[in-house]
């Protein structure tokens, strides 16, 4: 998926919502370690994303405002990836978001790859997401 419409608490009152169309800005870069045998994932994601929404005292022409939403909206995406990756190794044991793939170099044959047995190490998984926002117009002001 490029691209997405999403929805987070305006950062200027968390009671109305802020729609963003957001879109990739290169390719999400992933990396797995092994810290005391447990997978450590880091994943790296840019966004750019125009804002679709906004109410009577809304102000996202000054710039200070734009980086404020960049800042929360980076933050919030932040929140919501760690939960959901935590969720699905945790709580599903299942490595939906194919993390396997980078880290399957680390063992020299197939059969360490197995002994290691992939899935059931993944829920002691930690992660590391950092994500980062660009609003580079929006739709309104355009």
């Amino acid at each position: 998926m490029d691209e997405c419409v999403f929805t987070i608490p305006s950062p200027f009152d968390e009671d109305i919502p802020l729609d963003l169309y957001m879109t990739l800005d290169g390719n999400t870069k992933n990396k797995v370690d092994f810290v005391n045998g447990a997978p450590s994932i880091t994943t790296n994601v840019q966004l750019n994303a125009r804002i679709l929404s906004a109410n009577k005292h809304s102000n996202y022409f000054e710039d200070d405002n734009l980086k404020l939403i960049e800042t929360y909206a980076a933050s919030y995406l932040k929140s919501e990836l760690e939960n959901y990756l935590y969720k699905t190794s945790k709580d599903f044991n299942s490595d939906i978001a194919l993390f396997g793939r980078y880290a399957v170099k680390y063992f020299y044959t197939w059969n360490d790859w197995i002994s290691y047995d992939w899935l059931d190490n993944y829920r002691n998984s930690f992660f590391t997401v950092n994500a980062e926002v660009n609003v580079i117009s929006s739709y309104l002001i355009s």
